[in-house]
């Protein structure tokens, strides 16, 4: 069974004060869109943070809509979705149930989806089992058990929904989770204060695969090959500018064996940071969205402005200016007469 693990699309994400909704359409639909029609998966995971706040604006939800008629209804494939910290998950369930008969399986409010989805293949059964992103009291009221961390509540969600599977030889877990270890970024909304939010890799040893949402850059989870970030949608800080960014392609044999690619998905504009001297970096010119570090000891006046005339994505600018402290003495006379020009 050949699977698209993505995650973090960030549906709305405001950058420096402007929506990249219409950058994250032409993406879907130029980049991933193609993706699956080349790579013909049977089923779409997609790991938290479908949208990037909980009331999200009207065009995100209007695309998100959009891609759930290309996935599920026009090619017939699987798309099961849970929610993640940025998500509303009581408002990303909606119709969950009734929707489940599509195909489309919306996983966030966990009284309507503590259930495992049971795909099949030539070879037999494959249970996913959707994790959504769950204070620990949530996890404890909703399964009646006393837990108090996020770990003690991973285990608990985990433990749940093996129980459900059975004998199920072949098992998927798709969660949205920090675990210990891994590489985060400035765009990463933290899941709780002071760590507590970290997990252990092993609780995902009951699976053959592990798909993760959350941290931004793709990597391997706590040094495990087969629990795997597969990175945001796009680079939603300057901190992930170096990232790649892009969907796992994975296929799970008969066996469990489970063999996985990182393919990349190229943006309309990227996201850069550039340096150098005022007078050399007005010379260019790009549509990318920029951040300028100044090597100008002066002052420049009126740099933004300028340099968006040739970069009209210039989001922000950093100066390296050196500043000088005065004595605090009075420097000038408030009596001396001075002429309006002056």
């Amino acid at each position: 069974m050949k699977f698209i693990h993505t995650a973090d699309w960030h549906l709305g994400k405001l950058f420096y004060g402007e929506y990249l909704t219409e950058e994250q359409e032409w993406l879907l639909k130029n980049q991933f869109l193609p993706l699956i029609d080349e790579e013909k998966p049977d089923v779409i995971l997609l790991a938290g943070d479908v949208y990037d706040r909980s009331v999200p604006p009207a065009e995100a939800v209007e695309l998100f809509d959009e891609m759930i008629s290309e996935i599920t209804g026009k090619r017939k494939i699987p798309f099961i979705v849970i929610s993640g910290n940025h998500d509303s998950a009581e408002r990303l369930s909606f119709a969950s149930r009734i929707l489940r008969g599509t195909g489309l399986f919306l996983c966030g409010d966990l009284y309507h989806t503590l259930a495992p989805v049971i795909l099949k293949d030539d070879d037999g059964e494959v249970a996913f089992a959707p994790r959504p992103d769950a204070e620990p009291g949530k996890v404890r009221e909703a399964l009646s058990t006393d837990v108090h961390t996020h770990e003690e509540a991973e285990r608990a969600l985990s433990d749940f929904l093996l129980r459900q599977m059975g004998h199920a030889a072949r098992k998927i877990a798709i969660a949205h989770e920090f675990v210990a270890g891994g590489s985060a970024s400035d765009s990463e909304r933290p899941l709780s204060i002071g760590g507590t939010d970290l997990i252990s890799a092993d609780i995902f040893a009951p699976y053959n695969y592990t798909a993760l949402g959350h941290l931004h850059g793709p990597q391997q989870a706590g040094g495990k090959e087969n629990v795997r970030y597969s990175g945001s949608l796009l680079k939603y800080s300057f901190s992930e500018a170096a990232q790649k960014k892009g969907v796992i392609v994975g296929e799970i044999d008969g066996a469990g064996q489970v063999g996985t690619k990182f393919t990349s998905l190229a943006p309309r504009h990227e996201v850069r940071a550039i340096k150098g001297f005022f007078d050399d970096l007005i010379k260019g010119e790009s549509e990318d969205f920029l951040m300028a570090e100044l090597l100008d000891e002066g002052p420049v006046i009126d740099a933004m402005a300028r340099l968006r005339q040739k970069y009209p994505r210039m989001m922000t600018i950093q100066s390296h200016r050196r500043m000088n402290s005065g004595s605090g003495e009075r420097s000038f006379d408030l009596m001396k007469k001075v002429d309006p020009l002056d």
